[in-house]
């Protein structure tokens, strides 16, 4: 038995089994807005990074990957504000860190 062609997004049977497959459209990411209350410097940390925002954008950022390590002041997307409140130890002893590996291996 022959299984019917498809096209597109048409519904595909086969007579063997008679069980219809259909391609469908899922919307896997959503928007999602949250309302912050906070004061500049802001700190926030995900994963391997931390970050020290001075306002919405502007930032220093630290990150420590086993494989790479930087510090970077630089525009940051809006969203990365939203990541897990820290303190500011938090982000000085990670600036630290990554600040005497990166001097001390030129």
């Amino acid at each position: 038995m022959e299984a019917k062609k498809t096209r597109g997004l048409e519904p595909k049977t086969t007579r063997t089994s008679e069980a219809k497959t259909e391609k469908i459209r899922v919307t896997v990411r959503r928007e999602e807005v949250r309302e912050l209350e906070i004061s500049f410097p802001y700190y926030v940390k995900d994963g391997c990074i931390v970050i020290k925002f001075f306002d919405r954008k502007k930032g220093i950022m630290v990150t420590d990957y086993g494989f790479s390590k930087q510090i970077q002041y630089t525009d940051m997307p809006e969203d990365w504000i939203a990541f897990k409140p820290t303190t500011e130890a938090v982000f000085n002893k990670a600036f630290d860190k990554v600040m005497n590996f990166l001097t001390k291996n030129k």
